[in-house]
């Protein structure tokens, strides 16, 4: 839920940005989206969490179509990000012109792709070979790595100067 939460704010640019500037300047549309964004997660979890644990058994199907959904919102965020500059989209890199797309920003459609390619494994579930390796343990082994390189991108997504606000 809160990787839905910032990839929203992220890609929409609704995160504050009076914080880096030497004079507060109120935005009271993102900030109000981004409360009404808070909330709406805020609630979705919490009602989430209290379906699962008032329940006299744990509702896995439930768990795993609530999970995949907001994984595949998240996904979509993410690709709407990923795509060429000459699509039109999203002003993803407000400072600059439309046409600015640092190389890392395909990374985001990439891992995507890996990402939803190992889900297949956790969805398509099949019995242990040998009765050791069964598509649970592949999932786990496919994912373990992109968490490193999707922390890479953002880190250099964070660090690319065009984020920066250039009026101060």
């Amino acid at each position: 839920m809160y990787a839905l939460y910032y990839t929203i704010l992220r890609v929409f640019q609704l995160y504050p940005t009076s914080q880096i500037r030497l004079t507060p300047v109120k935005r009271p549309a993102k900030s109000l989206q981004r409360r009404i964004l808070a909330i709406l997660c805020i609630v979705a979890y919490t009602g989430h969490v209290s379906y699962l644990t008032l329940l006299t058994r744990f509702d896995y199907t439930y768990n795993m179509a609530f999970n995949l959904t907001l994984a595949l919102i998240n996904n979509l965020v993410w690709i709407l990000y990923s795509l060429p500059s000459s699509m039109p989209s999203i002003r993803r890199f407000p400072s600059q012109p439309r046409s600015y797309r640092p190389e890392f920003v395909g990374k985001a459609g990439v891992f995507v792709l890996v990402t939803t390619t190992a889900t297949a494994l956790e969805l398509f579930d099949f019995p242990p070979w040998g009765g050791v390796i069964d598509a649970h343990s592949l999932w786990h082994l496919a994912t373990a790595p992109i968490v490193f390189k999707w922390y890479d991108f953002l880190v250099e997504d964070s660090l690319d100067p065009s984020w920066r606000d250039h009026r101060l």
